[in-house]
C-alpha cells in the first residue's frame, strides 16, 4: 500500500453538510423526480452538506435529460471556486441495447469569473470510456479577445489543462471557456478550479487505491521453526528474508508471477490463501509508502505558519534554537548539488552521516535525485526545512529549531514511494544497538493500514528514549492511518492560516494534536495568498539544472516538522525528555492552545504553541513575555463571530505584567478587556463588513513586565454568504447493495433525487409498505451502504471521478446500514464534493479495495419525458 507524503478530503477534509430537496422531508417518487412523500415515518433521512466554494455547471447532460437547455450566458462565478461540468461535442447513445443511455450535446462551457494578477485557472478532465477527445480552456477578456489558451492531450483518460492571467492584464473580469473538440465528439466530465493566487491545482478527484508491490507480502507465521518456513516455501512462495523474529517478506512463486494477468487482484488472492495456511498468523501487501503529496507549489516568503505557533515567543525563551538535538527526518532525502547540500539546511545536516542512509538504493548517500513521476517537490528538503533552516546564514528562511541538527534517511523513492519494510528497517536502524542515533524522529509520511511489525519497531525506539512525530494524512478521514495512529507515535493534522482545521485533513480520536499545515483552498489570514507552508526546496535552473530554492506546499507532511521542530526545542533544554513526559503535558494542556472541551478530533489536543511548550521544559526562565491564544484570530459570520483570546504570561516574573486598557480596532471588531482571567474578547461586527469581502486589521497591546514590550494580534473576518450558493449538482441519493456486481457497480435499492436548497440537500426513505406500486424511495428490509451523488454525463452511475459523491458517515469510510422495522436514523449529516479521499484500513486484517466503478441508478427517464419506462425498478 502507498503510504503517502502527508502533504490533500477532499470531500472528508472539509468539514460540510450536504442537503437539499428530494427525501424525507423533501419528495420523490417512482421516477425518481421531485414529488411528494407517502404519509410513512422515515427510516432514514438527513442532510448533506456541500463543500465551500462548490459549484456546478448549469447545462449538464443530467440537467438536459430533463428537457434542460444550452446556456446563451456566461455562469457567474465567484473569485474562488471548484466546479463540475460536462461538454460533448455531438449527443448520442453510448449503449445502443439501452435507450436511456445517452447523452446530450454540449459543444461549450463559459464562465464569469473575477481574475487578480497571478492566479490561474485549472482543468482536470474525464473522458467517458476510453474515447481519447481533447479539451480546449481559453481565457477571453471582457470584451471576447482570446488571451491565452491550453489543450488536454488525448493521452491517457485523465487530462488537465490550465490558463493564467497575463501579466499585462489588469485585475478584473474575464471569462473562461471550456471546448470540446469533434475528434472524437465524447461525453467528457470535468472540474475547474481557481484557487487563490495558488500556482496550480491537484485536488483529489479519482477513488484512489492502496499501491503495494506486486507478488510481495509481509508474512508473520504463528511458530518460527524452519520446517514451517520450508512448507510454505514449497507449497505457497518463497522467503526473501526475515523483518523480524517470525516476521518475513515472502515473495510469490516464480511460476505464478510470471503469468499473472491482474497483478493487484491476483496478489491479494494469493495473501488471502497464505491468511488460510494453518502456519500463518497474518499476512498483509508489502504496501508501498509514499510522501503525502501537496496540491501547490507557489513560491511565496512569507512564513506565517511560525506566528501561528507562536515560535518567536519560543525563540525569545529558547534564544539557542534546538542546539544539540537531531531530528531524524525519514523521506525522500535531502537536495543536494556539486555544492552540497542546500544551502539553507547544510549547516545542520549531521556531518558525517552514519553509514546507511539510504534504504532505497541501500548506500550512504541519502540524497533526493527528484522525480521522473509527477512534479519535483523535493519533499524531504521541504519537510527538513521547517525543523531546522538556519536562521543565520542571510538566505531564505528560518525552521522552528534553527540550531537542532538534521538526520536525513531516505525510505521513499521514485514519485515519492516507498515500502513499508523499507520503513520498518529505517525506524529499528534508528533506534540503534547501543544508542539512539536521533532524539526526535519525524514522519511526514502514511496511509497504511495497522502492521504489527511496525508498530514493534516504534514501541523500541520509544522506549529508547527517541520521541516520533508522523503526519495525520490527508483524505479527510476519521479511518486510522499509520504510523501516526499507531501507539506511542504523536499524530498531527494539519491546520490553515487561521488556525481551523484544513480541507484536506484526517481527524479522528487518534490525533493528538494539530500543527500548521496550509490550505491552498484558503486565505484564512488575509495575506492576499493562498495559505501555503513555505520552506526550502529546489527548482529548474534556465540551464535545466536544479539548483536551490524556497516552495509552498500544503498538507499534514507540512504540519508534522513543526511539532518535530519544537520538541526538539524542548529536547534541547530538557534533555531526558521522553514520550510519556510529553503525552502528560499534551493532556494537561501545556503544549497547546486549548480545545473546546479539552480536545477534538479535528485538533486533538489543539494547536501546538510553541512558547507554551518551551515553557513547560524551562525550570527558572530569565524574562517574562505576554502571548496570545489563540495566537491568530479568525471571525466568520458562518462558524466563528466571537472569540475569547487567552492572554498568557511566560517567564519568572508573571505579576510583573501590566497592560493599558484601550486597544485601538476598526469599526468592523469590537475588542473588549478582562482582567481575570486576563483575556480579550473580540466580537465581529457584521455591519460595517461588506459581504465575501476579507478584512484583516493587527491588533497591538502595549504592555509592560521586565521591560517595556508589545503584542501584536493579527485578526481576520469575513461577512460569509457562500454557504447559501454551493451547488454540487442534481443529487442521486441510494441505498445501494453491499457487494458489486460482476461488472463492480453497486446496484441501488431504494432512491431519491435532491436539488440544492440554501446550500444543503435533505433526504428521505420508508420502509417498504408492500403497497404496489413501490415507490422509489420506500426500501425493503436489509443491509445496504447509504450513498448520493451527481450523473453529470446521464449514464447512470454516480460517484465516478469528476462527479461529486458522499458516503455514510465519511466519504471513503462508508458503514453498512441496516434497515428493518426497529431502523431510527434521522439526523444523519452527510457531506458531498468532487475531491476524494484515501480509503484507509484500520486493520491489518483489511485488504484495499480495488475496482471501485462507482454506485448505478435504479431507472433512467428519456430526454424530455418524465413519463417513459423506467428499468431496474424492483419489482
Amino acid at each position: 500500500m502507498e503510504f503517502g507524503k502527508a502533504c490533500v478530503v477532499g470531500a472528508a477534509c472539509l468539514s460540510f453538510f450536504l442537503s437539499g430537496c428530494g427525501g424525507g422531508g423533501g419528495s420523490s417518487s417512482d421516477d425518481g423526480i421531485d414529488t411528494p412523500l407517502p404519509p410513512t415515518a422515515p427510516v432514514i433521512e438527513g442532510l448533506i452538506g456541500i463543500e465551500a466554494n462548490t459549484r456546478v455547471d448549469a447545462d449538464t447532460s443530467d440537467l438536459l435529460s430533463f428537457g434542460g437547455a444550452l446556456l446563451t450566458e456566461p455562469q457567474l462565478l465567484p473569485a474562488s471556486f471548484i466546479l463540475a461540468g460536462y461538454v460533448s461535442y455531438d449527443s448520442g447513445v453510448r449503449n445502443p441495447d439501452n435507450p436511456f443511455d445517452n447523452y446530450a450535446e454540449d459543444p461549450a462551457d463559459r464562465f464569469q469569473i473575477p481574475f487578480v494578477s497571478g492566479e490561474q485557472v485549472s482543468l482536470v478532465t474525464f473522458l467517458d470510456g476510453s474515447a481519447d477527445s481533447d479539451v480546449t480552456l481559453t481565457l477571453f477578456d471582457a470584451t471576447g479577445n482570446e488571451l491565452v489558451s491550453a489543450s488536454t492531450a488525448a493521452a491517457s483518460d485523465v487530462f488537465t489543462a490550465s490558463v493564467a492571467l497575463p501579466p499585462v492584464q489588469q485585475d478584473g473580469e474575464y471569462q473562461v471557456e471550456v471546448s470540446a473538440n469533434p475528434n472524437p465528439p465524447s461525453p467528457i466530465r470535468y472540474v475547474l478550479t481557481k484557487l487563490p493566487n495558488a500556482a496550480a491545482s491537484s485536488v483529489a478527484l479519482d477513488w484512489p487505491r492502496h499501491e503495494f508491490i506486486p507478488g510481495k507480502a509481509i508474512v508473520s507465521l504463528s511458530e518460527s521453526d524452519g520446517d514451517q518456513v520450508s512448507a510454505l516455501s514449497q507449497s505457497s512462495g518463497k522467503f526473501e528474508r526475515r523483518l523480524a523474529n517470525s516476521h518475513w517478506l515472502m515473495a510469490m512463486p516464480d511460476l505464478r508471477m510470471a503469468s499473472l494477468a491482474s497483478p493487484e487482484r491476483e496478489t491479494l488472492a494469493w495473501i488471502e490463501e497464505l491468511r488460510q495456511h494453518s502456519g500463518v498468523a497474518s499476512a498483509v501487501p508489502d504496501y508501498r509508502v509514499s510522501a503525502h503529496t501537496p496540491l501547490d507549489e507557489p513560491l511565496y516568503p512569507e512564513q506565517w505558519h511560525y506566528g501561528l505557533i507562536n515560535a518567536p515567543t519560543a525563540w525569545q525563551l529558547a534564544a539557542n534554537g534546538g542546539l544539540g538535538a537531531v531530528v531524524a527526518v525519514l523521506d525522500t532525502g535531502l537536495f543536494r548539488d556539486s555544492n552540497g547540500w542546500h544551502p539553507d539546511l547544510a549547516d545542520n545536516v549531521v556531518n558525517p552521516l552514519p553509514a546507511g542512509t539510504d534504504f532505497v538504493s541501500g548506500d550512504n548517500n541519502p540524497q533526493d535525485p527528484g522525480n521522473d513521476i509527477g512534479s519535483n517537490v523535493f519533499h524531504g528538503t521541504h519537510v527538513a526545512g521547517t525543523v531546522a533552516a538556519s536562521a543565520s546564514n542571510q538566505i531564505g528562511g528560518t525552521g522552528v529549531a534553527f540550531n537542532s541538527e538534521i538526520l536525513p534517511v531516505r525510505v521513499l523513492g521514485e514519485g515519492g514511494t516507498g515500502s513499508s519494510s523499507d520503513l520498518i528497517d529505517a525506524i529499528v536502524w534508528i533506534g540503534g544497538a547501543d544508542s539512539p542515533k536521533a532524539d526526535v524522529v519525524n514522519l511526514s509520511l502514511g496511509g497504511l493500514p495497522e502492521i504489527e511489525l511496525l508498530q514493534n519497531a516504534i514501541t523500541s525506539i520509544v522506549n529508547n528514549g527517541v520521541i516520533v512525530v508522523a503526519a495525520a494524512g490527508n483524505q479527510t478521514s476519521s479511518v486510522r492511518s499509520y504510523p501516526a495512529a499507531a501507539q506511542s507515535v504523536f499524530a498531527v493534522s494539519g491546520v490553515d492560516g487561521a488556525g481551523n482545521i484544513a480541507t484536506y485533513s484526517n481527524f479522528g480520536p487518534w490525533v493528538d494534536l494539530a500543527a500548521p499545515g496550509g490550505d491552498g483552498l484558503r486565505d484564512a489570514n488575509l495575506d492576499g495568498r493562498a495559505d501555503l507552508v513555505i520552506s526550502t526546496s529546489a527548482s529548474i535552473s534556465s540551464d535545466g539544472f536544479f539548483v536551490p530554492d524556497y516552495i509552498g506546499l500544503q498538507g499534514t507532511s507540512m504540519a508534522s516538522p513543526h511539532v518535530a521542530g519544537v520538541f526538539a526545542l524542548m529536547k534541547s533544554i530538557k534533555p531526558d525528555l521522553d514520550y510519556g513526559t510529553l503525552k502528560a503535558w499534551l493532556e494537561a494542556g501545556a503544549l497547546t492552545d486549548p480545545v473546546e472541551g479539552g480536545r477534538s478530533d479535528e485538533l486533538g489536543y489543539g494547536v501546538i504553541n510553541a512558547a507554551k511548550a518551551v515553557m513547560a521544559a524551562i525550570d527558572n526562565p530569565s524574562i517574562t513575555v505576554l502571548s496570545a491564544s489563540p495566537s491568530v484570530v479568525s471571525l466568520s459570520s458562518e462558524t466563528n463571530p466571537t472569540q475569547v483570546v487567552d492572554l498568557q504570561v511566560f517567564g519568572g516574573f508573571p505579576d510583573t505584567v501590566t497592560i493599558e486598557s484601550a486597544i485601538a480596532s476598526p469599526d468592523w471588531l469590537d475588542v473588549s478587556l478582562v482582567e481575570n482571567p486576563l483575556s480579550l474578547t473580540l466580537m465581529l461586527n457584521t455591519d460595517n463588513l461588506s459581504p465575501d469581502i476579507p478584512a484583516r486589521t493587527t491588533l497591538t497591546v502595549n504592555y509592560t513586565s521586565d521591560s517595556a514590550r508589545t503584542l501584536k494580534l493579527p485578526v481576520v473576518a469575513e461577512l460569509v454568504t457562500d454557504e447559501t450558493s454551493r451547488n454540487a449538482g442534481q443529487h442521486f441519493i441510494l441505498l445501494v447493495n453491499t457487494v458489486p456486481d460482476e461488472n463492480d457497480f453497486f446496484q441501488a435499492e431504494a432512491q431519491v433525487v435532491a436539488s440544492a436548497i440554501d446550500g444543503e440537500y435533505q433526504f428521505g426513505f420508508r420502509l417498504d409498505d408492500g403497497v404496489e406500486p413501490k415507490n422509489l424511495n420506500e426500501v425493503s428490509p436489509g443491509t445496504y451502504y447509504l450513498v448520493g451523488g451527481t450523473d453529470l454525463d446521464n449514464d447512470g452511475v454516480i460517484c465516478q471521478p469528476g462527479e461529486a459523491c458522499a458516503e455514510y458517515p465519511v466519504a471513503g469510510l462508508r458503514e453498512m446500514v441496516q434497515v428493518d422495522e426497529s431502523t431510527d436514523l434521522t439526523g444523519i449529516r452527510m457531506i458531498t464534493g468532487y475531491s476524494r479521499p484515501s480509503i484507509s484500513s484500520a486493520s491489518r486484517d483489511v485488504l484495499p479495495r480495488p475496482g471501485f466503478e462507482g454506485y448505478r441508478l435504479i431507472d433512467k427517464v428519456l430526454p424530455g419525458n418524465r413519463d417513459s419506462k423506467k428499468v431496474g425498478v424492483n419489482p
